[in-house]
């Protein structure tokens, strides 16, 4: 081969070399920034690097129950506290999940639930503080079957029954209290057809409202992709409160309610 020719060619593989090099020191941008909810929720916030984690698992077989997990240890200025923690999915019909928002400080922000996820795609949770500062947390989600295409066995006309809650003994003073809690509900989301062929219409639980001493302290906000029978788990520092209250709210305006005595 000509000098002329292998001196062009190592040129070539130099660049080639620097173009590789720049591309695994510049990845691209993360989701959240190229998905519109989500920007909007953090535009004109002070983001934050650190301190917001998902949990979620790599790959889902069933789309339709997918356990999520949100911790927040976040940094937080004097007099500043956490306001909301809002869940999205980057390729659901609709965007909203879930979002909860913090009405007192006796909430720990260690929170589980299950969510609906159409197909593979991004689950994106994003925190926000009183005072204006953001957090975001990414994490993407391998799903084999849609959540979309696992029709509940319950009737459409299903309405809210069989509130269950759970209180773990307190294990050691200062400790958090875990309180766990399910609603039956098909939470159908309006979008699938039912055998007849026609759409099923929209039939969704709107909240959970978790109060201490009559006092409430936790609002969590279901949406079409929050799945069947609403699952949430949560921490609470009694604080001398002697019982927890919750109380779900359906679209229609209906409620039920439970309630649990606290361990001293």
């Amino acid at each position: 081969m000509k000098p002329l020719v292998m001196k062009r060619l190592r040129r070539l593989s130099a660049l080639a070399l620097v173009s590789a090099a720049v591309a695994v020191s510049f990845p691209a941008a993360a989701q959240w920034q190229r998905f519109a909810p989500a920007a909007e929720l953090v535009q004109g916030k002070a983001l934050q690097d650190k301190g917001l984690k998902l949990d979620l698992p790599s790959l889902s077989e069933n789309g339709g129950a997918v356990p999520l997990g949100i911790v927040f240890d976040g940094v937080l200025d004097e007099g500043d506290a956490l306001d909301a923690i809002h869940i999205l999915a980057t390729a659901n019909p609709r965007p909203e999940i879930i979002a909860f928002r913090f009405l007192d400080e006796s909430v720990v922000p260690d929170l589980s639930t299950r969510i609906r996820l159409s197909e593979s795609q991004s689950v994106i949770a994003i925190a926000v503080s009183r005072s204006g500062k953001a957090w975001v947390a990414e994490q993407p989600v391998r799903v084999t079957v849609s959540g979309c295409l696992m029709p509940d066995e319950e009737q459409p006309q299903a309405r809210m029954r069989n509130p269950r809650v759970a209180v773990s003994p307190k294990i050691a003073a200062n400790r958090p209290v875990e309180i766990k809690s399910m609603i039956q509900h098909p939470m159908e989301t309006g979008l699938r057809e039912g055998a007849d062929g026609a759409t099923v219409p929209q039939n969704l639980v709107r909240s959970l409202e978790v109060s201490l001493a009559e006092r409430p302290v936790l609002q969590a906000r279901f949406h079409s992709g929050t799945a069947s029978n609403p699952y949430v788990r949560l921490h609470v520092r009694p604080g001398g409160a002697e019982a927890v209250r919750l109380v779900w709210t359906d679209q229609d305006g209906g409620q039920l309610s439970e309630e649990r005595p606290l361990p001293a």
